[in-house]
């Protein structure tokens, strides 16, 4: 190779490698940005008592006999108030956290059958946290916390979903279809 053409190519090469270690220059709005999400997280980091009770994620089971029973593990004993609405069912825990993001994750149940159509923890902004529990169809659960070896668990009952007479059976349509 000719020494210029040699040279020509380095400096290209050493032009490329210096450009490219230097940042691109900020913006005066994107500069307060990071400042901005590391003030929103310190503050959610400070809102969350660790040395208070804790939530685990919240269960679902179809029992037999077509009850199906919501839970929530505790780490203590709290205050539990029921607060029904059109809808939609909500526990709130006194004093609770859910020091996990996975666990405020909604669980879909509406392929089961079963009055449940989803449940989550939804943190509340003076420290509590709420079991809602959205429903499919009207329902009257009954709700008690029981005390494990970890903890309480608040276990919510839910009765069998009445069948609805509007749908035939499939065994009536065939002996229709047979006659």
């Amino acid at each position: 190779m000719r020494p210029s053409l040699s040279l020509a190519l380095a400096g290209l090469l050493l032009g490329s490698s210096v450009s490219a270690e230097e940042p691109p220059p900020k913006s005066p709005a994107s500069a307060s940005a990071p400042a901005a999400k590391k003030a929103r997280k310190a503050k959610k980091a400070r809102k969350r008592d660790d040395k208070g009770p804790k939530a685990n994620a919240p269960s679902f089971q179809v029992l037999a006999g077509g009850q199906s029973r919501v839970w929530v593990e505790l780490s203590e004993k709290v205050e539990i108030t029921e607060h029904k609405a059109e809808g939609r069912i909500v526990y709130r825990m006194k004093g609770v956290s859910v020091p996990t993001r996975t666990n405020r994750l909604p669980l879909e149940t509406m392929f089961f059958p079963t009055p449940v159509g989803r449940v989550l923890l939804a943190e509340v902004d003076d420290g509590d946290v709420d079991l809602v529990i959205e429903l499919k169809q009207p329902s009257t659960p009954s709700y008690k916390l029981v005390e494990s070896e970890g903890g309480v668990t608040l276990l919510v009952d839910f009765p069998a979903p009445a069948s609805s007479p509007s749908k035939p059976s499939k065994q009536a349509s065939a002996e229709g279809a047979m006659r």
